[in-house]
C-alpha cells in the first residue's frame, strides 16, 4: 500500500532501531535530526511510514485492542504501531512481522501477550479493515489519511472530497527528490550515464536540464557526489523558481531569507562565477552550512552575511529573491512530522511577519529591479492573497506574469507560478515576479 522495504538492507536491530527514534520524535519533536542522520534506509522507512500514518494507525490500534481503555506505556505503543504499519502498509511478510515484533517485545520487556493478540488480528482482518465512522466526515477523511482536521477541512471545502483525498494520498507517499546537477562539475546527462552505469536509477527532469528525479538519496550520499559538490537535493519547484528570478552574470542578487542555500547555491550557479549573490539569514549556523556547500561546489560568488532583513543593512539588488518563512504544506511527504506541529494558529501568525518581510524588501530593490516573491506552501493566505495585498500597498511595483516562462498548468490566472503535489508531481509552491518602476 505505501512504501516498499523488501530491497534494503535488513538488520536485526532495525526494529528496535526505529522504535527508539520514534520515542525521541515523540518526546523531543526530532524527526529530521534523528532519521536523516546515519539511519539506514529500511529504518528511514519504518520510521517515516509511522509518523506519516500516525492518525490512522493509531485508530487501528485503539479499534484492535480489547480493553479500550487500557493506557500503553510509549515503547509498547510505538512498537504496536511500527507492526500494524508494516502488515497494513509496508510490503512485510504479516507473520515473519508478528513473530519479530514479539520477540523484540519480549527483549524490551514489554507485554508479548498483548502484542501477540494485536497484531494477529490485525493480520485476520487486513483484508477488511475498519473505516473511521465518527458521525463527522471530514473527521473521518482526516482519519483515514492521517492529517489534522483542520487542514482536512481547509482542503476539502478548496477541492472538493475526491481531489483533496488525491493530496492526502500524495502526502503519505514516500517522496520523489529533486536533484540539482553542479554544471560547474558535470552535466544532468554525462552524470545520468555515471549513475545508470552503477545500477543507480534516475530520471532527467521533464522541466528544467539541470535537474534529475530519484526516489533514494542514499546511493548519491554513499558515493560520495553530494560532498564532492557534483550535485545537491533541491526539487525541481524550488528550480523554477531560481528560474523565474532568472539572475544573469554580472548582476547583484539577494537572497533575503537564503537558509538552508539551495536556491542561492542554484542561482550562484546560473551566474557562471560572475557577479555578487548576497546570501542573508538571521541564523549564523544555517548559513556556515551555505558557506559550506558553496565551497565544495566551486561557488566563489557568494557572500553569506548574518542579517534581519526586517532591519536590513543597505542594498539595492538587480534582483531580490525574498523566499519566506511559511506553513511548508507543499512538502509534507518530505516532511513527515510537519503535519502534526502546525496549528492553524501558525498560518496568522506566518502571514503577518510575511506581510512584514514584503515591505521590508521593498528598499532593497534598484528601481526597475525585480523581486520575487515565494513559499513552499499551497496555502492562499500565504501565497496569491499576500502578493495581491503587497500590490495594492506598492503601486510602484509590478506584477509580471510568468506565463512566457512556465508551462501553462504550472501558471495560475492572475499570471502566478503555482504547483500542487498531486497535480504536478513535485513539491507545492508558489512563486511571483513583482517589477519596480523606474
Amino acid at each position: 500500500m505505501n512504501t516498499s522495504t523488501q530491497s534494503a538492507i535488513r538488520s536485526p536491530n532495525d526494529r528496535r532501531d526505529a522504535v527508539q527514534h520514534l520515542l525521541r520524535i515523540t518526546q523531543d519533536g526530532a524527526y529530521r535530526s534523528l532519521v536523516d542522520r546515519g539511519a539506514g534506509p529500511r529504518v528511514v522507512a519504518f520510521v517515516s511510514t509511522v509518523t506519516r500514518w500516525r492518525r490512522y494507525l493509531l485508530f487501528l490500534l485503539h479499534f484492535f485492542l480489547k480493553n479500550k481503555s487500557q493506557s500503553l506505556s510509549q515503547p509498547l505503543e510505538q512498537l504496536l504501531l511500527l507492526g500494524i504499519a508494516e502488515i497494513v502498509l509496508l510490503d512485510e511478510p504479516p507473520h515473519a512481522v508478528v513473530n519479530e515484533t514479539v520477540n523484540l517485545a519480549r527483549s524490551m520487556r514489554l507485554s508479548t501477550r498483548l502484542t501477540n493478540g494485536v497484531l494477529r488480528s490485525v493480520v485476520r482482518s487486513r483484508t477488511t479493515l475498519p473505516e473511521p465512522n465518527t458521525g463527522n466526515p471530514v473527521r473521518d477523511l482526516a482519519i483515514r489519511w492521517s492529517h489534522p482536521t483542520w487542514l482536512t477541512r481547509r482542503y476539502v471545502k478548496r477541492f472538493g472530497v475526491d481531489e483533496a483525498t488525491r493530496l492526502f494520498q500524495r502526502n503519505n507517499e514516500a517522496p520523489i527528490y529533486g536533484i540539482r546537477v553542479n554544471q560547474t562539475h558535470t552535466n544532468a546527462a554525462q552524470l545520468l550515464d555515471e549513475l545508470s552505469a552503477q545500477g543507480i536509477v534516475a530520471n532527467p527532469s521533464p522541466l528544467l536540464e539541470d535537474y534529475l528525479q530519484i526516489t533514494s538519496l542514499g546511493p548519491l550520499i554513499r558515493k560520495g557526489y553530494m560532498s564532492r559538490g557534483v550535485c545537491s537535493v533541491h526539487d525541481e519547484s524550488a528550480g523554477l523558481v531560481v528560474a523565474l528570478l532568472d539572475p544573469k552574470p554580472d548582476e547583484i542578487i539577494l537572497d533575503a531569507c537564503a537558509a538552508p542555500g539551495g536556491k542561492a547555491l542554484a542561482a550562484a550557479c546560473r551566474m557562471q562565477g560572475s557577479g555578487q549573490l548576497h546570501a542573508w539569514d538571521i541564523h549564523p549556523n544555517r548559513l556556515l552550512k551555505v558557506d559550506e556547500l558553496a565551497h565544495v561546489q566551486g561557488l566563489e560568488n557568494i557572500h553569506t552575511r548574518v542579517a534581519d532583513l526586517l532591519d536590513p543593512p543597505e542594498m539595492h539588488a538587480d534582483r531580490v529573491l525574498l523566499d519566506v518563512p511559511c506553513t511548508g504544506t507543499g512538502v509534507m511527504d518530505k516532511r513527515a512530522d510537519l503535519r502534526w506541529r502546525r496549528r492553524e494558529a501558525d498560518l496568522v501568525n506566518l502571514t503577518k511577519l510575511q506581510l512584514r518581510l514584503m515591505d521590508a524588501a521593498v528598499p532593497c530593490v534598484r528601481p526597475g529591479g525585480l523581486l520575487v516573491y515565494s513559499t513552499c506552501s499551497i496555502e492562499p493566505e500565504e501565497n496569491e492573497l499576500q502578493v495581491d495585498s503587497f500590490l495594492e500597498r506598492h503601486p510602484n511595483f509590478t506584477l509580471e506574469r510568468v506565463g512566457d516562462l512556465l508551462p501553462a498548468e504550472l501558471v495560475t490566472p492572475k499570471g502566478y507560478m503555482a504547483t500542487l503535489p498531486h497535480r504536478h508531481g513535485m513539491d507545492g509552491a508558489f512563486a511571483a515576479r513583482l517589477r519596480k518602476s523606474r
